[in-house]
């Protein structure tokens, strides 16, 4: 039987500042944490692979929002690793062609090999991103608001897509690349609460350490907002992430009927009364079905091809 917290939790939800409509919900830098790994044991001799693709991924997220590049003092401090390593880390990526470094400025950014591999991704007929875009284009329209994919990785929720509807409400509370514990944001608290709970208690355990940067989502909270996500049939993000960005998650299962991913939207509180929220949750929960069924699809596909 999974813990609770006090059932007034939902009559007095995080208070949020109000945002004016035709401005952005403004994401902080602060909740990127694409560079944190999952707490766990490693394959023995894995230790500098694992941190050369979580350096790889960090200059991916901080170049997202800089063209011209990411530093190397940046990186070291972000990455909390000696200049000394992240630099030869860096000399071997480039070397590779999974980084690349401006000779005038010295800044880093993706290289082509890592572009390479994002259209080899997205070349595979059963690929959930591909799968998903007419789904997120459909969302934002019909929402008006932004829409998101959100995508499991271990014990966190990756955004990999966002879809910007014809409204005037921005939101960037959400960037393709930010990582979070699941349960923290509208889709991954979808992802989540489609668990079972035995799976929910190991997510709670290997997240621990990292969910100290997020006040609000203690164990006790996050089991409380499961079980009130499962009750309504839907994931909501009531501001308690980013003050003012309120969302609507529910969670997109494989062929094999796992959670691997949610559809969300996003917008100011203003936007999200009960009302909408059940609004947008219908249309989330057909486009989910819809995704589901292209993936049971492309299983059979692959397997009427001989591949697994």
């Amino acid at each position: 039987m999974m813990g609770g917290v006090s059932a007034n939790a939902d009559a007095n939800p995080p208070r949020t500042r109000p945002v004016d409509p035709g401005h952005a919900a403004r994401r902080s830098a602060s909740w990127t944490i694409a560079h944190t790994a999952d707490d766990g044991p490693r394959p023995a001799g894995s230790q500098s692979i694992q941190r050369a693709l979580v350096l790889l991924n960090l200059v991916g997220v901080l170049a997202r929002d800089r063209p011209e590049g990411v530093s190397l003092a940046e990186l070291t401090r972000v990455s909390g690793r000696p200049k000394a390593s992240v630099r030869r880390t860096l000399v071997a990526l480039a070397s590779e062609g999974f980084v690349e470094q401006d000779p005038d400025s010295a800044l880093y950014r993706l290289g082509v090999q890592a572009r390479v591999l994002g259209g080899l991704a997205e070349q595979d007929g059963g690929d959930l991103g591909a799968l998903s875009t007419d789904s997120l284009i459909r969302l934002a329209d019909a929402s008006a608001d932004t829409s998101f994919l959100t995508v499991r990785h271990g014990s966190y929720g990756v955004c990999t897509h966002r879809q910007e509807g014809p409204g005037r409400i921005r939101n960037y509370a959400l960037a393709v690349g930010d990582r979070h514990p699941l349960g923290i944001g509208a889709g991954s608290l979808a992802i989540l609460s489609a668990l079972s709970d035995a799976e929910v208690e190991e997510v709670l355990a290997s997240t621990s350490a990292t969910r100290r940067r997020y006040p609000l989502f203690d164990d006790d909270a996050l089991r409380h907002l499961v079980r009130r996500s499962r009750q309504a049939g839907y994931a909501l993000n009531e501001g308690r992430v980013v003050p003012g960005s309120w969302a609507v998650g529910v969670a997109i299962h494989d062929a094999a009927d796992r959670p691997v991913a949610a559809f969300s939207v996003a917008s100011i509180a203003e936007r999200l009364d009960r009302n909408r929220q059940h609004d947008l949750a219908a249309l989330l929960a057909q486009e989910a079905a819809t995704v589901h069924t292209a993936l049971v699809r492309a299983q059979q596909s692959r397997r009427t091809r001989g591949r697994p």
